[in-house]
């Protein structure tokens, strides 16, 4: 067994692969290395309540004293640079060199730049200090320019509406949410910013950015049209951290490249958890970008490490809150052949009868009992009665 498990990334999966692992017995060293200077914490919050101030902190995976009672060591501020696979050691930025028996990469990715030069007004929002300086500049009144229709875009014009600032939102696609989120539900949250006043403007994309009076920025985009803005916030998507896994001989394909128990096929002791990890499926390889995969992907690892058996694996889920609302999404819908459309805020998606997908808007019951349906045969038309308990459309 691994005496010495280093673990790269001090984010939600690293810090969570590092408490699981004490959880489940081991008693070896555990050191995690993170480049930013905050012990591990949850993303969610960052474009929500920590955004809008009404939490101080951002959600921390533990205490400080826990992660001394639990003998794990945080390395922070500190950035690898270079794995060494044959001397089993990492070097880092500062010159310095970590061991390990074994190596958890968990560096998540970097946020997706926008392809011009830089500018002042514009922030990025991926880390709990890009949250913090966004909210330092969200003065009720300014004007806010999001780029990037997605979830952490969408999330982000919804609290600053809320703390008093109007907010455009440009999307490149013909759509909101069009990487992950049904097109009907994707709808329901196109029209619930709508009524709080969000400008959103699709199939549009950011050209050039020009200083205007008081100290504003004239954003012009691809078809001729300008937003004028005090605050850009950019949110479109992630560079997954491959660099040293891919130069350290590590297979990669927009992620890490690893198994059902997210252990690198190269290399028995080299595992990818969270946002980083590639996990290749019928001959394809995805990632997921979910609180809820973090959570998973560090418990399967943490088990394979150990050498205990794995466990049954939770059908995939995640949520977003915007605009007064919570849209869950469970499984895959795009695998469904039928939807069943129950009352106005629930979808089900069915293959051959059976459930392999839900969104649900604001319907929390619907959903934590679809969870506990999945693969089950539905009777469709039992299934539509909104007023008819879910349960009952299992077919017998």
């Amino acid at each position: 067994m691994a005496e010495r498990i280093l673990i790269l990334g001090a984010g939600h999966a690293g810090g969570v692969t590092a408490i699981t692992l004490r959880e489940l017995g081991f008693s070896g060293s555990i050191l995690v290395v993170g480049d930013e200077t905050h012990p591990p914490y949850e993303r969610p919050s960052l474009s929500k309540d920590y955004l809008s101030g009404e939490a101080a902190d951002p959600v921390w995976l533990a205490p400080a004293e826990r992660w001394a009672e639990l003998d794990v060591t945080l390395k922070l501020g500190a950035e690898a640079v270079a794995i060494d696979r044959d001397r089993g050691e990492v070097r880092l930025a500062d010159g310095s060199v970590e061991a390990f028996d074994t190596l958890v990469l968990a560096m998540g990715g970097r946020v997706r730049r926008l392809p011009l030069p830089d500018h002042p007004a514009v922030r990025y929002l991926r880390t709990a200090d890009d949250a913090r300086a966004i909210a330092a500049e969200a003065k009720p009144g300014a004007r806010a320019l999001v780029v990037g229709g997605g979830v952490i875009g969408l999330e982000a014009a919804s609290t600053l509406r809320g703390l008093g600032l109007t907010a455009t939102v440009i999307e490149a696609g013909e759509r909101l949410l069009g990487r992950n989120v049904p097109a009907e539900a994707a709808e329901w949250l196109a029209a619930a910013h709508a009524r709080i006043g969000v400008d959103v403007r699709l199939g549009r994309s950011l050209q050039v950015l020009e200083d205007a009076a008081d100290g504003a920025v004239l954003a012009r985009l691809d078809d001729g049209s300008t937003v004028e803005a005090d605050l850009i916030v950019v949110g479109i998507g992630i560079i997954p951290s491959t660099e040293i896994a891919e130069a350290a001989g590590l297979p990669v394909a927009g992620g890490v490249l690893v198994g059902d128990d997210y252990r690198s096929p190269a290399d028995d002791r080299i595992f990818a958890v969270g946002d980083l990890a590639a996990r290749v499926r019928d001959g394809a390889a995805a990632r997921m970008e979910t609180w809820a995969h973090a959570q998973t992907s560090a418990r399967a690892a943490a088990l394979a490490i150990l050498g205990r058996p794995a466990e049954a694996e939770p059908t995939p889920w995640f949520w977003t809150a915007q605009c007064d609302h919570n849209l869950q999404i469970l499984g895959d819908p795009t695998a469904g052949d039928a939807v069943v459309a129950r009352g106005e805020a629930v979808r089900l998606y069915l293959r051959d009868g059976a459930l392999v997908g839900a969104v649900c808007l604001d319907q929390p019951r619907d959903f934590a009992t679809a969870r506990r349906l999945m693969g089950k045969t539905l009777i469709a038309e039992t299934a539509s009665d909104p007023a008819t308990d879910l349960r009952k459309a299992v077919a017998t």
